[in-house]
């Protein structure tokens, strides 16, 4: 992808990580911009197979959307196409590097997210289109009993990822509910198998198999401040993207929320009447004074952490528990779609003055970044 180097251009200076080449050498996790060796196999013309399989296997996370790589000399084989030296570069490479880097060990191209219809648990809410939201995902838990039963939400991200709050995948939730299983999209009414509004019907949901999945390493069961409930889930098989089913966008690391600035929330929620709603719903909230809601958790023995963003806080409008891990959400004025927050914990539902907490997406971009690539070795 192009901003992958776009951005290499002014984060260039990143910190470096020790790590292996496929060659077996130790060396430095360092942009590929910084990789002399790589970027000139890398602008080669056409790209040999061998050195896109070398590049590959070079890959060892990212930084702000830019492929890192294990930085050491090209092998003898790989050198007879690649020693003509190239000047550092002062523009995008013309390769795209959504070719050479797996598309599952990075997020969505930019182009191909946050694209969306016009048209824990939700608290008041309307109903949103069939196509509405198509990255919203339903994790399924095996229950003692054997049964399926869906407890928690999450987004897809790329084919293979979807991210969810860290609590949907360990602690309380293994011996309340069950073990992870599966993860479901493309839902829309949980009560029908084939989705249908006058005569539009919807493709039949997804239901995938779990991989894997990775609760950030700083999440404690035990910590009141849900610090660092964030995590990943790592599908079996590919999401098949159709118009029911697209990736989110995550917001830039460096983009700023104001204080009662639009963000939405999705899921199947609590409605009004205090049951779970079989129908997707959706709700606008404003995002709250931080300063406000600290001191508000602080009160109740919770201290939230700039990796925490508030929402809600108006009578009937907010998340319970049944939307945990859904997304808190965002339009860009060009119309596209972004991820900002994870639901994460609340007092009450719906309460006024309370708002809910959401994980903060832009502080966990590298880390999201990182464990998508390493885990798709």
């Amino acid at each position: 992808m192009l901003v992958f180097f776009v951005s290499a251009l002014i984060w260039s200076f990143v910190s470096s990580q020790d790590c292996t080449t496929p060659s077996g050498s130790r060396s430095n996790c360092v942009s590929l911009y910084q990789c002399q060796p790589l970027f000139n196999a890398f602008e080669q013309r056409p790209l040999p197979t061998h050195v896109v399989n070398y590049l590959r296997r070079s890959q060892c996370g990212f930084e702000n959307y830019v492929p890192r790589v294990c930085c050491g000399p090209i092998p003898l084989e790989q050198e007879a196409t690649s020693a003509r030296p190239t000047p550092r570069p002062t523009q995008a490479p013309t390769q795209d590097s959504s070719a050479v880097f797996s598309e599952d060990s990075s997020l969505a191209p930019r182009n191909q997210c946050g694209i969306d219809s016009d048209g824990d648990k939700v608290y008041g809410g309307t109903i949103t289109n069939l196509d509405e939201f198509p990255w919203m995902a339903l994790l399924g838990y095996k229950t003692k009993k054997g049964t399926t039963t869906y407890q928690c939400g999450g987004f897809l991200v790329n084919r293979r990822y979807v991210l969810t709050a860290a609590h949907c995948i360990k602690g309380a939730i293994e011996q309340a509910v069950g073990t992870l299983m599966t993860v479901r999209l493309g839902e829309y009414d949980t009560q029908q198998d084939v989705d249908c509004i006058d005569t539009v019907c919807a493709d039949r949901p997804q239901e995938i198999r779990v991989a894997s999945a990775y609760p950030h390493p700083g999440y404690s069961k035990n910590n009141k401040n849900r610090k660092d409930d964030i995590g990943i889930v790592r599908l079996a098989t590919r999401a098949t993207y159709s118009y029911y089913v697209q990736p989110i966008c995550l917001i830039d690391n460096r983009a700023r929320l104001d204080t009662g600035s639009d963000v939405y929330v999705a899921g199947w929620g609590k409605t009004l009447n205090g049951r779970n709603s079989p129908i997707k719903l959706k709700l606008n909230i404003p995002i709250f004074n931080k300063k406000e809601c600290d001191d508000k958790y602080k009160g109740l023995g919770a201290i939230l952490s700039d990796k925490q963003i508030c929402a809600g806080g108006i009578f009937s409008k907010s998340t319970c528990r049944g939307d945990s891990g859904g997304p808190l959400m965002k339009k860009t004025p060009d119309g596209i779609w972004e991820a900002v927050g994870i639901v994460s914990f609340g007092y009450g539902c719906g309460e006024d003055g309370w708002p809910g907490v959401y994980t903060s997406v832009a502080k966990y971009i590298d880390w999201i970044q990182n464990t998508i690539a390493s885990s798709n070795v």
